[in-house]
Formats: C-alpha cells, sequence, structure tokens
C-alpha cells in the first residue's frame, strides 16, 4: 500500500471509531462532525475492504479486523506523538486521555488525588481506568492500548520499566457493631467469620490466603466482589469481615460505619507498582504521570506510617 496515496488523518478516526463503538461519538472525540465522520468511515472501508463496524442487537461493534488493528494503530500513533511532542511538557495547556490499568481495588487512596491533580494543573487531560488482571494488563501495555499499569507485579519481562508505587499492610474490616468488633480478634474467631474477598483481578487467592496456607489454616470466603463500594455495601448488611490493605479499609471506614481490626496473624507488607512499556520511558507527557502518581503514592504511604 502507498502511503503517499493514503489521508493518515483517516488513522485518527479509524482509534476513535475503534474505541468509541460509534460515528457520533467517535466525532465528539475528534472534533469533528457526525456527517464528516461518516464520510471518513466510508473512505476507510474503501480503503481497507472491511466494514469496520457493524451494527448488532447492542450496537455499533468493531469487526475482527478493526479489532486487529487497535493495538498496533494506537502504537503507531503514540509514537507520532512522541515523535512531534515538544521536549518540555506543558500539563496546562496538554490535550488527551491516559489510560490506566489497575488489578486492585487498593487504587482507590492513589488515582482521586491523582483525578484532582489533573483537574487544577491540566484541566484538559483527562483518566480512564479499567481493571484487569496481570495478563490482560501487560497485553494491554504491549499493544499500545493502556499508558500504564498499577499493580502488583512480579517477574516482569525485560521488554517493560516498573517502579515502586508504594507499600501497605492488611487489617480487618468490618461493620461498627459485628459480633467480632466488641472483642480482640484472634485467630480462632477470624477464621470461623464468613469472609468477603474483594478482587478485581479474579485471582483465587491473595496474600492473605498464602499467610494462611503457610500456618496450615484457611478461611471461608462466602463472597468474592471486584470492587470497593460492592463491598462495603456487603459489610454493612452482613456478618462478612473483608481483608484489605489499611489504606482501602481507611477509605472504606470513611464512608460507612466499618471498624479496622488488627489481623492475629502476620501478612507480608505488599508492594504496588507502575508498569510501563519501554517506548514511553522518554515521553515528557508520561514522565510526567509517572512523577505525580509517584509523588501521591509516597505521601499516601507516609501517611499511613504515621496513622
Amino acid at each position: 500500500m502507498n502511503l503517499r496515496a493514503i489521508d493518515l488523518n483517516l488513522l485518527v478516526v479509524l482509534e476513535a471509531l475503534i474505541e468509541e463503538r460509534g460515528v457520533r461519538r467517535a466525532g465528539e472525540r475528534i472534533g469533528l462532525s457526525q456527517s464528516a465522520t461518516s464520510h471518513a468511515l466510508d473512505r476507510l472501508r474503501k480503503l481497507l475492504g472491511d466494514e469496520i463496524l457493524v451494527r448488532t442487537a447492542t450496537g455499533m461493534e468493531p469487526t475482527p479486523r478493526a479489532l486487529g488493528l487497535a493495538g498496533p494503530l494506537r502504537m503507531a500513533l503514540q509514537g507520532v506523538q512522541t515523535v512531534l511532542t515538544p521536549e518540555h511538557f506543558e500539563p496546562a495547556q496538554a490535550h488527551g486521555t491516559f489510560q490506566i490499568a489497575v488489578e486492585t481495588h487498593e487504587t482507590i487512596i492513589i488515582l482521586p488525588q491523582m483525578v484532582d491533580q489533573i483537574r487544577t494543573e491540566a484541566p484538559l487531560l483527562s483518566l480512564t481506568v479499567r481493571p484487569g488482571a496481570v495478563g490482560d494488563i501487560l497485553a494491554g501495555i504491549d499493544q499500545g492500548r493502556t499508558d500504564i499499569g498499577i499493580g502488583f507485579f512480579q517477574h516482569l519481562p525485560d521488554r517493560f520499566m516498573t517502579c515502586r508505587l508504594l507499600a501497605d499492610s492488611h487489617v480487618c474490616v468490618m461493620r461498627a457493631d459485628h459480633p467480632l468488633a466488641a472483642e480482640p480478634l484472634t485467630l480462632e474467631r477470624y477464621l470461623q467469620a464468613p469472609h468477603l474477598q474483594v478482587s478485581m483481578s479474579g485471582a483465587p487467592d491473595d496474600l492473605v490466603d498464602q499467610a494462611l496456607a503457610a500456618a496450615q489454616q484457611h478461611r471461608r470466603i462466602v463472597m468474592g466482589l471486584p470492587h470497593g463500594l460492592a463491598a462495603v455495601i456487603a459489610l454493612v448488611r452482613s456478618d462478612m469481615v473483608t481483608t484489605v490493605t489499611r489504606g482501602a479499609a481507611q477509605v472504606f471506614a470513611g464512608a460507612a460505619p466499618l471498624v479496622l481490626r488488627a489481623l492475629p496473624f502476620a501478612v507480608p507488607r505488599v508492594e504496588f507498582r507502575l508498569v510501563w512499556n519501554r517506548r514511553l520511558q522518554q515521553s515528557p507527557a508520561h514522565r510526567w504521570l509517572r512523577q505525580k502518581l509517584v509523588t501521591i503514592g509516597a505521601d499516601a504511604e507516609q501517611a499511613l506510617r504515621n496513622d
């Protein structure tokens, strides 16, 4: 295919169509009218010999070929943007969206502060946050769909860059009038309680289960939920307890009548990390994002230690 015969602006439209799954929304995202975006879609269909978007019972959906193009397309556009981006990043004038993927609900103590700082310092920027398992997050970074991942990452391939975000310890959380709240939490009482597991990644166990298994013990998990808000509601309305990091527990307790109790057994402190692709290492915008997250993480960890 002769690139000189192609309007490369169509690639920007193609990315928006795949991401937004609709002509109107794609046009709004890139500043084109609906008719102009529809015309661009017609040109893309002829160029690629593919429908790109097809109507289904649930709305417009990308074709298999369009989905296959999504990752390489985003990587190509990121590369062009990196080449053309000034070496000095000006947050107040910057446009665009950072794509962040998280594998753990503990980011609840980091991302709201990040949003506040972006609204103050870079009001034309925005964040899109998606949950995912480790493999999905790394695949998204590889394919250019994700700018940065946050989670409990270990043994990363060399093509990824990583740095420490914060470390935290675990506590047990329950409703304020829970039968276990009025007395010391022993290991026996902890193991007898019905447990709620909060996991965005869907992992069958975590550091808590691993610590118990090392002591030949096992807790009784009666419910699993992917999100912190759902966990707060479930805890307030039941006799379940959950074990989460202290930072997340404090957020939970600030939103509902819940209390924190020290665990009657040792769990190693968990370290959360940032992960990104090496190709973004020198991107001024990406460096700005990482520095903000690292600073927020350090401040949050210091506050937890002083609590």
